[in-house]
């Protein structure tokens, strides 16, 4: 949540807006503060497997580079979720003005038909980032984006309690 009056993200908050931009496509947006540096939350963007472990801890399993590797683009990867092998692109790393990460499906699964992330850290202050996580997302017919949206907050609290040291 931003406070309009100092330009800044409420601590403790995690946001999530879903907004229609198309028959059955979506946007998801995550933002929060974290206590940390960019290059610290950087640290274990770059580190995949264990990004995964932490933002959605216990739901994906068996990650494994297919090309490429973390700090490569592009670069390939896979890993399991309900059962499914998920296959993901990373096709943009900046690292200049600002911190972004950009990676895509490779191909259709668990109802989602098509799907593109940029994730962004900007520094607020010397230890605090605002974490934004944006998804375009294209469902099969009659999906709920609710669903995602769901587990894009929960991602996002796990990220957050992850760097204030805090278990969830």
């Amino acid at each position: 949540m931003v406070d309009t009056k100092s330009n800044q993200m409420h601590p403790r908050k995690v946001e999530v807006v879903t907004s229609t931009i198309g028959q059955d496509k979506y946007r998801i947006v995550a933002t929060a503060a974290f206590e940390s540096t960019p290059e610290e939350i950087w640290k274990l963007l770059g580190d995949w497997e264990q990004f995964l472990a932490v933002g959605l801890p216990g739901i994906t399993s068996d990650f494994q580079w297919l090309s490429g590797g973390p700090d490569q683009v592009p670069s390939t990867f896979q890993f399991e979720m309900a059962g499914t092998v998920i296959r993901e692109e990373i096709y943009e790393i900046t690292k200049t003005d600002r911190h972004r990460l950009r990676y895509r499906t490779l191909e259709p699964a668990l109802g989602i038909l098509d799907y593109d992330a940029i994730l962004d850290l900007d520094p607020i202050t010397a230890f605090q980032t605002n974490f934004t996580a944006a998804r375009e997302v294209q469902y099969e017919p009659g999906s709920d984006p609710e669903i995602l949206a769901g587990m894009v907050h929960s991602e996002t609290q796990c990220l957050k309690a992850y760097f204030a040291g805090k278990a969830i």
